[in-house]
């Protein structure tokens, strides 16, 4: 999936300049209830007038810690930190002086990626996680700490970023990345340290935007592709329009189910606006159109005002009495319209709202008090509403993909504020947005943790990321016979086993929590957080558990058999369910057939009566593959294939 070639409003860049006055100023990421990595020299950074002395101090320590700030305004610490434990101050003294309160030493860990990575733990983004009401009022941890980093962008890299550091309750787990929680709160339990997690991901978003400019330029590939990028990218914006265009054409409700006299009579009533999977839309890709009455005071005659809808899954088009409001191509963006004086009349009014949905879930992700009209300070409700498909998405052309997007943008707003922040490691969630490029992903990806362990200078840091899940990538295969695109998402979780050649990495297996292979946010994060939590349980406390599902090693030809070997056996393999599925095989001839796959010992051995002589083997190859084999650890295997033959995405480049 390729959302991020769709438009998304800028955000508030920071910039900082040097202080005349004196004043200490530290970045966002130093704050109150923040949690500093423990037993390390944790770099402290911040502003002051040039040439200002500064001293730091920790509470858990006697030391003073003093630094100059250059010209600049800018000044560097280095601060020993202790073993775990807290409540702390931390005191920064200047011209005036900076305490900051409730610091806790402990563990910290980046936790970045795209949607399933945003998803968070209640209906903020996304309709909350499985079980998300029990989940939230056991979210008491006072020592896991969260921060988010607001969502922006940036051409060069940004010295500071928005956000605040929070204790874990139920209220602050909310809004909070699911995965990045789950893997903090295992961790609490079982080290009983403080944890701080920092949350900093945005969905839809493609590896490239989170690689510096410099690590980017470091691979000629990717070079060459930026400085082409400029004639590509109005390529795409002319595409964009015209695809859009295109679809409005196709749509029956176009030139009429906006119209405030529209007869929607027949129409399916709809008590509230929700996502597509809770109405009877769950599996439907295209459009459907939204129509609703509301009363308005008289005292709004000739007043703005402000609709609400919330975030809408792909693309809107508002209209209330016929006039359209608003246009938004981005399903994380809160669709918030200001509506100019004169559009909403004295009594009742019509609105309409045409949604289009190109892939995976559709429909409505509302907050408390969505969808509304305001005005000044009062407020109206909207609903109750009636419904009608427009056209269906298989009808219509898939949106054009944008070859040679934006690159760093989000590493300069989102990742280069936090650096170099002493941290244990990273986690990471990310890549259903690289499918159509997932050979390209075997070089861009490692880039990428090459990239960060470089900017943090702290070696190479532990970076666990998780294997995408099962998904039905059918809407944006191409329309023709040839079938362009079979299996992308099989092909994108290969480069991600294969990165785990990337030292001091760890990949964990989602191909049995996906309980929709419609929708690519699995619902289940308590598995992908605890997973994540066993590679560091095991390679960085010292614990002694099994840490993955088997992981393909070797493979041997036996008659007209072959015999496969595997890494992460935990204690032996396990058929769930039933006997072993997802095998196939081939011979010279390159045609996978069904196979029969059989445990031996510590092996498995694949064969199937059609291939005589066979070459090579592949498991659960295909986008929606939720094959069966585990260990007896419980986890399941990554899916692999033997051979290096060609595949769908060999030559497509960013």
């Amino acid at each position: 999936m390729n959302r991020s070639c769709l438009s998304c409003s800028a955000a508030l860049l920071l910039s900082v300049a040097p202080l005349a006055s004196g004043n200490i100023r530290l970045p966002a990421i130093f704050a109150d209830n923040m949690v500093l990595q423990r037993e390390t020299e944790a770099p402290i950074w911040g502003w002051a007038a040039p040439g200002e002395q500064v001293v730091i101090r920790g509470e858990w320590s006697n030391r003073d810690v003093k630094v100059e700030a250059g010209q600049d305004g800018r000044w560097n610490a280095k601060l020993p930190t202790g073993a775990a434990g807290g409540p702390y101050s931390l005191t920064i003294r200047g011209q005036d002086t900076v305490t900051l309160k409730n610091v806790m030493l402990g563990e910290v860990w980046i936790c970045s990626g795209q949607s399933n990575m945003e998803w968070t733990v209640g209906p903020a983004v996304g309709p909350g996680i499985a079980h998300h009401v029990e989940e939230i009022k056991a979210a008491d941890h006072p020592n896991v700490r969260l921060f988010t980093v607001a969502k922006a962008r940036s051409k060069k890299p940004e010295a500071d970023c928005s956000g605040k550091w929070q204790p874990c309750s139920s209220e602050s787990v909310k809004p909070f990345s699911a995965s990045a929680y789950f893997f903090g709160r295992k961790l609490n339990q079982e080290l009983n340290v403080p944890v701080g997690l920092i949350a900093t991901s945005w969905g839809g978003t493609e590896v490239e935007l989170w690689i510096s400019e410099p690590g980017m330029r470091s691979d000629p590939e990717l070079s060459a592709a930026i400085e082409g990028r400029a004639k590509a990218k109005e390529d795409y914006k002319s595409n964009f329009a015209a695809w859009v265009q295109a679809c409005q054409k196709a749509d029956p409700g176009w030139d009429s189910w906006a119209a405030p006299a529209m007869d929607d009579a027949s129409w399916t009533p709809l008590p509230q606006l929700t996502l597509w999977d809770r109405q009877d839309l769950g599996n439907y890709d295209g459009t459907a159109w939204y129509r609703g009455n509301f009363t308005a005071p008289a005292d709004w005659n000739g007043k703005p005002a402000m609709l609400e809808l919330g975030a809408i899954d792909d693309l809107d088009v508002t209209w209330i009495n016929g006039q359209q409001v608003g246009a938004t191509d981005s399903y994380s963006i809160q669709r918030s319209y200001a509506i100019k004086p004169g559009v909403i009349k004295p009594g009742e009014n019509t609105i309409a709202i045409r949604v289009h949905d190109f892939i995976a879930q559709g429909g409505f992700t509302l907050s408390e008090g969505q969808p509304c009209l305001r005005c000044g300070d009062k407020a109206i409700s909207l609903g109750p509403w009636r419904y009608k498909v427009g056209v269906e998405q298989k009808k219509l052309k898939p949106p054009p993909q944008n070859a040679a997007s934006e690159n760093s943008v989000l590493y300069n707003a989102m990742i280069a504020p936090l650096v170099p922040l002493a941290i244990r490691g990273a986690i990471w969630y990310q890549g259903e947005s690289n499918v159509f490029r997932a050979q390209q992903y075997r070089r861009s990806f490692p880039l990428m943790i090459a990239d960060w362990r470089k900017a943090w200078g702290r070696g190479d840091f532990p970076f666990y990321f998780v294997q995408i899940a099962p998904f039905d990538y059918h809407a944006f295969r191409a329309s023709d016979p040839t079938d362009t695109w079979p299996h992308p998402g099989a092909e994108l979780r290969e480069a991600q086993r294969l990165s785990l050649s990337t030292p001091n990495t760890g990949m964990i297996v989602t191909t049995d929590i996906t309980d929709d292979v419609k929708n690519i946010h699995p619902s289940n994060k308590q598995d992908v957080g605890a997973r994540l939590a066993l590679w560091a349980m095991k390679h960085d406390y010292g614990r002694d558990v099994e840490c993955s599902g088997p992981l393909y090693k070797s493979m041997a030809v036996e008659g007209g058999k072959i015999r496969l070997h595997f890494d992460h056996i935990g204690g032996g393999l396990v058929a769930r369910d039933g006997e072993l599925r997802e095998f196939t095989i081939a011979g010279a001839d390159k045609k996978f057939v069904a196979a029969q796959a059989k445990i031996d010992g510590d092996s498995i051995v694949v064969s199937s009566p059609e291939v005589k002589s066979p070459l090579a083997v592949r498991f659960g190859w295909t986008d929606t593959s939720t094959p069966n084999l585990f260990n007896k650890a419980g986890l399941p295997a990554s899916t692999f294939r033997t051979d290096e033959w060609p595949v769908s995405t060999d030559g497509v480049k960013w």
